[in-house]
């Protein structure tokens, strides 16, 4: 589908059946676009637009490059980060005479947020390039919302770690659950790291060529928004060492629960073990055993296993060993 704009005092208006008139366009917008209307933007624009598959490719210069007059910019954006299935998809931005051209098949918020804001009040936006930069924004924006409650939720999970206190071994914080929550966190955090990384070529790709010729508001901006993106670079990648921190942590509380675990048994074995060769003695089928003749010998045999028993059990306890 292809979405058209123009500018008036600053706003974007939407275009209805803009592939009709592309002469006073500053944005177009393409969302999962068919071969047909990829062809009429080709023809009418005059260069060729990018397939899904070399949108995909990792290489700089297959993602930021100039071709037929036109800058090609392709950022990786966060998609469904709200979900239980978190993605990243990319966006492909292309600069030629003043005007922008989008192309993307996904939707991700930025645009929506985007365009809902600019459509309502005035961001600056006067061709493509102001488009371009007012998009960078929101993006930046989205992905400090991200990695922010990625620190929200890593200081929680921090929290249960070590700060819970179990009744007794066995019944400590779920595990399980934290080792979830501190995997979708990673995963969270590292589509804010892919996502900026690209970003932060497309502001180095700008500030060496389209914006050098644009006015001192571009410039700041730009430069702006590059500074934002390196601080949110730099905050992740503390995050990050956090978050394998606690992942150490959660690993090493486990297996401190499975020590606690297996210490009880052993416990229990070493206390039940005297017992036990009480027992077997008194078991043994010998004739000269005085002890099987005595009126008292079955509660002699008794006690002597409880006091065994009683008598190992305070031995691990005053050592501390329960």
């Amino acid at each position: 589908m292809i979405f058209g704009y123009t500018v008036e005092n600053g706003r974007l208006r939407e275009r209805p059946s803009p592939e009709q008139s592309l002469a006073d366009l500053v944005w177009i917008d393409l969302d999962n676009p068919t071969r047909e209307e990829e062809k009429a933007i080709e023809a009418a624009l005059g260069f060729e637009v990018p397939t899904p598959a070399e949108m995909h490719e990792i290489e700089v210069s297959s993602r930021l490059y100039i071709e037929d007059g036109a800058a090609f910019m392709t950022a990786n954006l966060p998609v469904h980060f709200e979900t239980d299935e978190p993605e990243l998809a990319p966006v492909t931005f292309v600069l030629k005479s003043g005007r922008l051209l989008t192309l993307r098949y996904h939707q991700p918020r930025t645009f929506r947020t985007f365009i809902t804001r600019a459509e309502r009040v005035d961001v600056g936006c006067t061709n493509g390039l102001t488009v371009l930069l007012g998009l960078l924004e929101v993006v930046i924006d989205r992905v400090a919302d991200i990695i922010e409650g990625v620190g929200r939720e890593v200081e929680a999970l921090s929290r249960t770690i070590f700060r819970s206190q179990p009744s007794r071994p066995g019944k400590g914080p779920d595990y399980t659950g934290i080792l979830r929550g501190l995997g979708r966190q990673g995963d969270l955090l590292a589509g804010g790291i892919d996502s900026l990384v690209t970003l932060e070529r497309i502001i180095a790709f700008l500030s060496a060529g389209s914006v050098a010729n644009a006015d001192k508001d571009g410039r700041v901006r730009l430069k702006s928004a590059g500074r934002d993106a390196r601080f949110l670079a730099e905050h992740s990648n503390a995050l990050l060492q956090k978050l394998n921190f606690l992942l150490d942590a959660t690993l090493g509380m486990i297996s401190i629960e499975q020590n606690n675990i297996i210490k009880i048994f052993s416990v229990a074995a070493v206390v039940f073990l005297p017992p036990t060769l009480i027992a077997s003695i008194y078991g043994m089928n010998f004739v000269l055993m005085p002890e099987l003749e005595w009126v008292a010998g079955y509660p002699f045999a008794i006690g002597l296993m409880v006091l065994s028993a009683v008598v190992s059990y305070g031995i691990f306890k005053s050592r501390g060993w329960l």
